[in-house]
């Protein structure tokens, strides 16, 4: 892809906040007007330069796919403190994104989040019909879960100090008092994009059962990929590797129509360690597998919800 298809932009939250932003376009496309656009969410203490993200982006402009990666509003380049940061101050960061694509002319919208963006991602596809396909990686269910993993202790004590200390800084307790006002689950069961639910069955931050338990929740189009043996961040290359094909196949599929090798160079296919998808909409084909590498060392440092660290 040519830098040229790079772009740069500032977007405003819905609360204000100025977020930073990357548009990938396909070579030879200019104008957003006409087309589906996807939008790239990152984890807690992640950003939107993630080697991940960038491999995604690039993935889907060269098949023919609008791609915006961004920086939610208290990390990377965008305005706002990690003492701030709310899951439901994400949903009005991504939905300020999706406004943005919107009014210069974008169709629809297929989301990808990792970890905690994975559940904002959820919440707001629960609300809006123009996200057509969604996928979520290790993405937490049951955010009240939290408070459960940490224990009454420090829960305490976290309400009594009025942050808890995070890798990227203080996390204010108005991140706990939101918890209880964001409800995964039921706006799953109002998502109307076909969704694919990815997660690690050796995830240590986030347990396997949240991605059951968002499956169970979702209605038909859906399908569950849990990866034998990988960890919350998919560190295993070949982990890694089955994550981003499946992730671009399943996204191009369902918002533009098509499987991803129709345009893309196919590579090895079968990368170990992952169970196919059950997809549950009939006729739909399996996503497959190409191989791709990405060391440890390029992601960045943590994907890491309260009361969690990643796997080191």
């Amino acid at each position: 892809m040519s830098e040229s298809a790079i772009e740069r932009v500032t977007l405003t939250s819905t609360n204000g906040a100025r977020l930073a932003a990357v548009v990938h376009r396909p070579d030879g496309v200019r104008d957003l007007g006409g087309r589906p656009a996807v939008v790239l969410c990152h984890g807690m203490e992640s950003t939107k330069e993630g080697t991940k993200h960038q491999a995604l982006a690039q993935r889907f402009a060269a098949a023919g796919l609008v791609c915006l990666r961004f920086d939610f509003a208290y990390v990377g380049e965008s305005s706002g403190r990690f003492l701030d940061l709310t899951i439901s101050g994400e949903v009005a960061d991504l939905a300020g994104v999706c406004t943005w694509l919107w009014t210069r002319g974008t169709t629809t919208v297929g989301l990808i989040g990792s970890s905690l963006g994975g559940t904002v991602a959820v919440l707001f596809a629960g609300g809006e019909p123009r996200v057509r396909a969604l996928v979520t990686i290790a993405a937490l269910a049951r955010p009240l879960g939290i408070l459960e993993r940490l224990g009454p202790e420090a829960v305490r004590e976290w309400r009594r100090a009025g942050f808890r200390q995070e890798s990227s800084g203080p996390l204010g307790s108005a991140f706990l008092d939101d918890l209880a006002r964001v409800d995964v689950l039921a706006a799953a069961s109002r998502v109307r994009a076909a969704t694919l639910v990815t997660h690690g069955d050796r995830d240590l931050v986030v347990p396997v059962e949240e991605a059951q338990a968002l499956y169970a929740a979702l209605p038909q189009p859906k399908a569950l990929a849990i990866v034998h043996d990988c960890d919350h961040r998919y560190s295993a290359p070949a982990h890694l590797a089955t994550l981003l094909d499946t992730a671009v196949d399943w996204t191009v599929r369902h918002l533009a129509g098509r499987a991803a090798g129709d345009v893309s160079p196919s590579g090895k296919r079968g990368a170990a360690g992952a169970r196919a998808p059950s997809d549950s909409e009939p006729g739909a084909a399996s996503p497959p597998a190409y191989s791709e590498r990405r060391d440890a060392a390029d992601r960045p440092p943590s994907d890491a919800t309260p009361g969690g660290s990643p796997p080191r």
